[in-house]
């Protein structure tokens, strides 16, 4: 075992996973899989719709594992194909508009590691309402999901610096809406 492996289990678990290792692509899913899951709650309305846009996520991800190109990371491309997926969902719907708000409003009933702060995530959700989405996306993925700047750029598309100044603009409204008591 070279190195590497040892000081990134994640490349080690794709390279297994690769190779048909089930447990090593059981252990890299789960590693990721309530992070998903939150995710998708942000863009659906109901915890039943998060959970089948969860599920086609990892889906897809075991599906093309084997064209998986190691740039990146793992997590952000989980999240790449579960903003794609959430987006092709709410467009097939005939009542396309999603609000923060109906997601705020439903009750998260799956219950899992990380879940023990969403009344902080309830607000954050009223606090997004006046954003546009792509303002929206970038405070979620930033201050909900944890990722990084790269992260960001890499699910959205964008370049770095793009992400930076919509994650500017979106805290800025965010302060004006505030102090305007919204």
């Amino acid at each position: 075992m070279r190195g590497g492996a040892l000081l990134n289990p994640e490349k080690n678990l794709i390279r297994k996973a690769k190779r048909g290792d089930k447990s090593a692509l059981d252990e890299l899913l789960g590693l990721y899989y309530a992070e998903i899951y939150k995710y998708c709650c942000w863009h659906t309305k109901s915890p039943e719709e998060a959970e089948d846009a969860t599920q086609e996520t990892f889906y897809k991800a075991v599906r093309f594992m084997g064209a998986y190109k190691n740039t990146g990371t793992f997590k952000a491309y989980l999240y790449k194909i579960a903003l794609n997926i959430c987006i092709d969902r709410n467009r097939k719907k005939t009542n396309s508009e999603v609000s923060v708000g109906d997601i705020a409003d439903t009750e998260l009933s799956y219950i899992e590691r990380g879940y023990d702060n969403i009344e902080s995530e309830i607000d954050l959700g009223k606090l997004l309402e006046p954003l546009t989405e792509k303002q929206r996306e970038m405070v979620i993925l930033k201050y909900s999901e944890n990722l990084t700047l790269k992260e960001i750029a890499a699910v959205t598309g964008s370049n770095l610096r793009t992400c930076q100044s919509n994650l500017r603009k979106a805290l800025k409204n965010i302060e004006k809406n505030m102090r305007g008591g919204f």
